[in-house]
Formats: structure tokens, C-alpha cells, sequence
């Protein structure tokens, strides 16, 4: 697994001007698709994105504080209006990709031999597990909806000390392989990455069971003129391609 695209790093490339190499703020969950739509771009531009990996809500408080990020991906729809609506930070913006969510099962986990979606749950139900990790909802988008499909499934307030909380839904994704975990509610698109995806098995949440999970695309005030041809990028129909393969819905109307 390349740790480096899960944890909230910056890949800092060499001392040019922003506008020449801007830095971007993306959702923890984009990190694989993002790195391969970043390396798409250089090799068909010569051009270098910098780029930080995180939670959404943590990012637009960056940004509030005035963060020199040139581009912002975020996970939840509510970060990019506050941001629209109550800042004059953004130039252009539009909903991006819709994510889905799915329960996550590691080969070690004593839910390993449970064959479906409705077992996982009822096993929750029964307390068959030792410990469950979601991204916090309290500034995560995936963890948002995590918790919004425990509670659908009437199991969010049972064994409330066996629940681990991680910093983002990568950080989700990184304990749900490092042992210890019986089930973790993480996106789908990190469940398909072969690094994750060979550790155990995942199903997939029915979307009826969470809000949708709208990504925003936002081009900041700040953006020089990479930034910008990066942004037009991502919308065009050459990243489409890379988003399906890791699980993202391309809206009809983007």
C-alpha cells in the first residue's frame, strides 16, 4: 500500500511558484484515484500538482484560516456551500463524483466467515465483534454516512465502546488492514484498491441507507492558471475513466 496517498501528507515537489505547481486539498477517500488523475495530467501537461490528503470539515477550517490551497475536493456538499455561500474564496465550483460507503470485512476478523450484508449486521446486532471503525462524523464526510447506515440498520447505539473513530476515511481504511479490526465502514472506493480490497472482502451499503455523498469540486479565488487547466481536467471526460474504476458515480448533469 502506498501510505504516503492514505495519510494527510503533502508531496511537496521542487520551489517554484504556486501558480506554476499549485497545491490542492482533496478528500482522504479520492487518494488513489486522485494520485493516478494527478499523474494523467503531468503526463499530458508537463505539469506538477502539490497535493494534501484529509477530511473535509478539517480543511475548510484551513481554509478559513486562510490556507494557500488552490483547489478543494470535498467530500460533503455542506464544506463547499459554507464555503460558497459565506466566503468570497471560491471562482467556480460544481458537484464532482457521488461516492458510496461499504462494510469492510479483514481477512483476520472474526466475521471473516459471514457470507452477506445481512449477517454483518446481524452479528452487530449480537455484539459478535470486538471493535468497528468509521471515519469521525463529527468532521468527515464518510463517516457521515457511516454512521447514518449503522442507525438505519438499528445497530449505531449498540457497543458503543467497541467503536474506533479515525482522523478521515483513509486513516479508516489503513486500521481496517492493521489488525484488530472485525469490521470497518469505509469507502468504496479504497475497499477496491488491490492493496485493501486482497485483505478481506467488502459489500457494499445501499445508498437508501445514507445521504447521498456529493464531491464537490472547488476552484479557489487563489487559483493561478495550472490550477485552473487542472480543475477543467478533472470536469473533462478523460478522468471519467479512473473514477468509475474506483467505484465513483459520474453525475448525469456535472
Amino acid at each position: 500500500m502506498r501510505a504516503g496517498y492514505l495519510a494527510g501528507m503533502v508531496l511537496f515537489c521542487s520551489p517554484i511558484s504556486a501558480s506554476e505547481s499549485p497545491v490542492v486539498a482533496i478528500a482522504a477517500n479520492m487518494s488513489y484515484a486522485m494520485s493516478e488523475l494527478i499523474e494523467e495530467f503531468h503526463l499530458a501537461t508537463g505539469k506538477t500538482i502539490r497535493v494534501s490528503y484529509g477530511s473535509s470539515g478539517n480543511f475548510t477550517r484551513q481554509l478559513l484560516q486562510g490556507a494557500p490551497y488552490e483547489l478543494f475536493l470535498s467530500a460533503d456538499k455542506k464544506y463547499a456551500r459554507q464555503l460558497e455561500q459565506d466566503t468570497d474564496l471560491v471562482k467556480a465550483g460544481t458537484v464532482f463524483v457521488l461516492g458510496r460507503i461499504a462494510f469492510f470485512i479483514p481477512n483476520a476478523s472474526g466475521l471473516s466467515k459471514n457470507t452477506g450484508l445481512d449477517a454483518i449486521i446481524n452479528a452487530l446486532k449480537f455484539g459478535e465483534y470486538q471493535r468497528l471503525v468509521i471515519a469521525n462524523p463529527e468532521h468527515a464526510p464518510y463517516g457521515i454516512a457511516a454512521q447514518q447506515a449503522l442507525q438505519q440498520a438499528g445497530v449505531w447505539t449498540l457497543q458503543r465502546q467497541a467503536l474506533l473513530l479515525a482522523e478521515n476515511a483513509a486513516q479508516a481504511a489503513q486500521f481496517s488492514i492493521a489488525g484488530g479490526i472485525d469490521v470497518s465502514i469505509i469507502p468504496y472506493s479504497l475497499a477496491v484498491v488491490p492493496a485493501i480490497a486482497g485483505q478481506g472482502r467488502f459489500f457494499l451499503a445501499p445508498t437508501s441507507w445514507h445521504r447521498p455523498i456529493e464531491q464537490h469540486l472547488l476552484l479557489l479565488q487563489s487559483a493561478g492558471k495550472t490550477a485552473e487547466e487542472f480543475y477543467q481536467y478533472l470536469l473533462s471526460g478523460k478522468s471519467t475513466m479512473i473514477l468509475e474504476r474506483y467505484g465513483y458515480v459520474i453525475p448525469a448533469d456535472r
